[in-house]
């Protein structure tokens, strides 16, 4: 079978792997939401076929276009992802969703049914291009656009493309969704390191570190409550992570 040509980075696919294959999957039920072209679901399938499974048994794989998908092993489901998953309750033991949720309208909505399908102790991973990176930042400081988030286009066959990338949603927004929705913690990953984002970020480390402090102190003065519901995610908003990776990578427990 031919191999299949990755639609997202490379280095996102391969650490969302490295994720969902740290357990044994044979025994698990795995849900790819917006499975494209099929590349990540062949990588699984692959390595469930060399652990003496079968992939049909353990990948379910949607997408808004199934006519692209080229893996043959299993079908994909044409979904909409409009309003909600067509799964029970508690389906799955792994969820996940790569360079997906920044082409919806309803990242919350969408979030929400991830948490409904996976069952306790399962996980949802999404990754999405992480906007706080320095060169981002920089990018909408200068032109009014995040990086891989460009003026739009009004073919709707573009929405599966990067022109379909209408929704800019930072680390901190996805990590209030997964919470809200349920997840009772969400861990931070990345993929690679920008070289542009990291001088930039030796460059303004002082500053930043300076200006984080400043503004935590004042929201721990003045709404004490806010500041410890959010205190994690501050420290992470101008930590080396966020502001030198390509991609966001997060992981929800449930």
């Amino acid at each position: 079978m031919a191999i299949i040509k990755a639609s997202s980075h490379r280095s996102t696919n391969k650490r969302v792997f490295e994720i969902i294959t740290e357990a044994d999957i044979l025994d698990k039920r795995i849900l790819d939401i917006g499975a494209g072209k099929g590349y990540m679901a062949q990588l699984l399938g692959k390595h469930v076929r060399d652990k003496g499974g079968h992939p049909a048994e353990v990948i379910t794989a949607c997408d808004l276009f199934p006519e692209y998908f080229a893996y043959e092993e299993i079908p994909c489901r044409k979904m909409d992802f409009a309003n909600e998953l067509p799964f029970a309750d508690a389906s799955f033991d792994i969820v996940y969703a790569v360079e997906v949720i920044e082409h919806l309208r309803n990242p919350y909505d969408f979030i929400q049914e991830i948490f409904r399908v996976v069952r306790p102790g399962g996980m949802a991973v999404i990754t999405t291009p992480n906007i706080l990176n320095l060169s981002s930042r920089f990018s909408y400081l200068l032109t009014g656009f995040f990086e891989l988030f460009l003026p739009l286009s009004t073919d709707p066959v573009d929405a599966r493309r990067q022109w379909g990338h209408i929704m800019p949603l930072s680390e901190y927004y996805l990590s209030h969704a997964m919470r809200t929705s349920g997840f009772r913690k969400t861990e931070l990953s990345i993929d690679r390191i920008k070289r542009s984002s990291l001088f930039l970020y030796l460059l303004l480390m002082p500053a930043m570190k300076l200006s984080s402090f400043l503004y935590a102190a004042r929201l721990k003065r003045k709404r004490p409550v806010i500041f410890q519901d959010n205190e994690e995610e501050l420290k992470a908003l101008n930590g080396w992570k966020l502001c030198c990776s390509r991609s966001v990578i997060l992981v929800g427990r449930k």
